[in-house]
C-alpha cells in the first residue's frame, strides 16, 4: 500500500486553522442543508422496517404459509424496534403504497398487514381515507 502524497497530509498548521475555524466547513451547518438533511433524513430503523414491510405487500407475491410467517415475524421484529415518529412515517408510508395499489389497497392492508399488527392495519386505513393521493390514484379528480 503506498502512502499518501503529500499535500493530503494534515500538518499542524491544518489543525491549528480547523480549530480556530477559519478552513471552510461543510455544507452540513448551514440552516438550508440541515433543512434538506433532515426532509430526506429517514433512521436505520425506519429504513429497515420498510424493507421488512415491503415483501408483505407485493400484489403478485403468493407466500407460503411459512415464508408469510417469516416475513410477519421479521415485520413485528423491526416494528417494535420504532420510535412513534418513526411508527407514523411508516404508517404513512404504506398507505401511500397501498394508495398506489389501486382498488385492491383495502384488500391487502386487511389481509397482510392486519395479520403483523392490528394497530397499524388500522392507521393506514384511517390514512388512506385522507390521503389526496388514493384519490388521485382511483382516477378521482382532487378539488
Amino acid at each position: 500500500m503506498q502512502p499518501l502524497p503529500p499535500t493530503l497530509h494534515l500538518t499542524a498548521t491544518d489543525d491549528r486553522a480547523r480549530a480556530n475555524e477559519t478552513m471552510p466547513t461543510n455544507l452540513a451547518g448551514s440552516p438550508l442543508a440541515s433543512a434538506s438533511a433532515a426532509a430526506n433524513d429517514a433512521s436505520l430503523a425506519l429504513r429497515l422496517a420498510q424493507r421488512a414491510f415491503a415483501p408483505l405487500l407485493e400484489r403478485s407475491a403468493r407466500h407460503t404459509t411459512f415464508r408469510f410467517a417469516q416475513l410477519r415475524s421479521g415485520a413485528r421484529r423491526v416494528l417494535s424496534a420504532l420510535s412513534a415518529d418513526d411508527r407514523v412515517r411508516l404508517a404513512r408510508w404504506l398507505a401511500l403504497l397501498c394508495a398506489n395499489a389501486g382498488d385492491r389497497a383495502c384488500e391487502v392492508v386487511e389481509s397482510r398487514l392486519g395479520r403483523v399488527d392490528a394497530l397499524l392495519a388500522t392507521a393506514v386505513v384511517a390514512l388512506l381515507a385522507t390521503l389526496p393521493e388514493a384519490d388521485a390514484a382511483r382516477g378521482a379528480v382532487a378539488a
